[in-house]
């Protein structure tokens, strides 16, 4: 199962499956919020006895945009991707996090960046 196949089955309940990776859907279409964005920022292959890896064992960062209509909604759905990922596999470290407001959506964003720790 590829990286982002996970990403998707471990969080699109939180959403009602509206998910999308790199952007959520742009004019004409409009997103229905709450979503989540997903992006793969970096990834590193990683180097052991065994060889190197493949995507399944890089060290992977990841970017999850967690937006909703309202500030709390947007803190709430934080706290429950955060609680998911804190079961995800591979593991994952939540490596920064922080939030903003967007005024011409008028939708309320976390961010939330982890590090993905494949293995061999």
């Amino acid at each position: 199962m590829s990286l982002e196949t996970a990403i998707f089955a471990a969080l699109k309940s939180l959403v009602g499956n509206r998910m999308s990776p790199n952007e959520f859907p742009q004019p004409p279409k409009t997103p229905t919020w709450p979503a989540i964005r997903y992006a793969i920022v970096d990834s590193v292959p990683v180097v052991d006895i065994c060889g190197d890896g493949d995507d399944a064992t890089a060290e992977t960062v990841i970017q999850l945009d967690v937006v909703a209509e309202d500030y709390a909604a947007a803190r709430a759905l934080r706290l429950q991707v955060m609680a998911a990922m804190k079961t995800f596999t591979p593991p994952a470290t939540l490596e920064f996090s922080t939030g903003t407001a967007d005024a011409d959506t008028k939708t309320h964003r976390e961010i939330l960046r982890y590090q993905i720790h494949g293995s061999s």
